[in-house]
């Protein structure tokens, strides 16, 4: 995988503004994935991919506490939807974000939560105000002098956590995947009666044999 010419990755210095920076990684990521059938907005640095059912949205974020020459903050936001669910109601049939793709299930201990982080470390603490025992696929890095091997990490992460959900919550083995021993992260973020997720509807009207609700909240 090349970088493209892209100046203010190769050239920058601890004078180059943040936001210079923030913006030459976005429209890397744009290039890369707009010749993989997704669309770069970069006005408000996103890219999108829509077919038939679903439409996903993936949006870069950075910090107004960036430090120039230290840290450059990208944060990757995903956003689920149904076509199918945004055709029948008047909401934009929204299923999922981050909360309900990177939280999962660790240990019997709720206090115990474990981060991967994309660029490949990994920590463990102990939480005192947890309530839940996590691994957290954490979706913020520092893109300051980011080189081939943190975009090519970068893509795995989109590729592996984000992307690859694409064609799994389109059969029902992907969505039982999906919905196996949620952690209350997951089903929190999946919950209709408390937030705006469509996800509940999206898998009755697409696999009427799954019992979701009882899945969920078993």
């Amino acid at each position: 995988m090349n970088l493209t010419n892209n100046k203010p990755l190769f050239t920058h210095s601890k004078y180059t503004p943040c936001q210079e920076i923030f913006q030459a990684v976005c429209d890397e990521l744009g290039k890369y994935y707009e010749k993989r059938s997704f669309k770069y907005s970069r006005s408000r640095p996103k890219i999108t991919y829509s077919d038939n059912v679903l439409k996903l949205e993936i949006s870069f974020w950075s910090s107004r506490s960036n430090t120039p020459g230290e840290w450059v903050l990208l944060e990757i936001l995903p956003a689920f939807y149904s076509k199918q669910i945004a055709k029948m109601s008047k909401t934009k049939g929204f299923l999922f974000g981050h909360t309900g793709l990177f939280y999962h299930k660790y240990s019997a201990d709720p206090k115990q939560i474990k981060v991967k982080h994309i660029f490949g470390e990994e920590e463990e603490r102990i939480d005192q105000d947890s309530t839940e025992s996590l691994i957290i696929n954490s979706n913020a890095c520092n893109i300051y002098g980011l080189d081939e091997y943190k975009f090519r990490k970068l893509t795995e992460f989109i590729n592996t956590q984000i992307i690859g959900w694409i064609d799994k919550l389109k059969v029902s083995e992907g969505i039982l995947e999906f919905i196996s021993h949620p952690s209350q992260t997951r089903i929190w973020a999946l919950d209709s009666q408390h937030g705006n997720s469509e996800f509940v509807a999206y898998v009755k009207l697409n696999f009427p044999n799954i019992e979701i609700e009882k899945v969920l909240y078993q």
